[in-house]
């Protein structure tokens, strides 16, 4: 490789023999992109069980509320919630498409840049695999990609063009709703 040839380089040549991307004309640059489509988030059957385990819960804590709290209108926000988390709980994710570039990442109509991420982190869950994008900004939430297993190289490779990769497990919250079913 060399430096006077007029040639866009991903990849330094001391960055050793992992360099994915070799050479791509300045042209392609801002051509090159991956498209996909995946599922929003892992959907769980929801055995009646679970429905019997939300309904006994939303009874405890209205029972407290009446009784222990004496309040009407927590008593109300538990069942309107309680509801609530059973209809989210049936509903299917929805399907997402995605566009990669070394630049950014559209989500359906959201664009992300790639500036505003610290570092990438590759997830397994169940049968999904997942990149969880870590933000620079303190209250900014991670963003959780799905993407099929047999583009899953090419993805990995195009974020380690643009960000460095972090060791990522799932959070609490991850966690509890993964056990929960959520």
């Amino acid at each position: 490789m060399n430096p006077g040839d007029g040639k866009d380089y991903w990849q330094n040549e001391d960055e050793g023999p992992e360099a994915q991307y070799d050479e791509v004309p300045e042209e392609q640059h801002a051509e090159q992109s991956l498209s996909w489509q995946a599922s929003e988030a892992i959907h769980h059957e929801k055995h009646p069980l679970w429905f019997v385990g939300l309904i006994v819960a939303a009874a405890v804590l209205l029972a407290a509320s009446i009784f222990l709290i004496k309040s009407w209108t927590f008593a109300v926000l538990i069942v309107v919630m309680a509801l609530a988390v059973g209809v989210i709980g049936t509903r299917p994710p929805r399907v997402m498409s995605y566009r990669l570039s070394f630049h950014s990442l559209q989500v359906n109509d959201k664009t992300f840049s790639m500036h505003d991420f610290r570092a990438f982190g590759v997830l397994q869950e169940d049968s999904l695999y997942s990149i969880v994008l870590l933000p620079n900004k303190r209250f900014m939430p991670s963003v959780n990609v799905y993407f099929p297993a047999e583009q899953g190289e090419q993805i990995v490779d195009v974020f380690g063009a643009s960000l460095p990769m972090e060791h990522v497990e799932p959070d609490f919250i991850d966690k509890l709703s993964h056990k929960l079913r959520f």
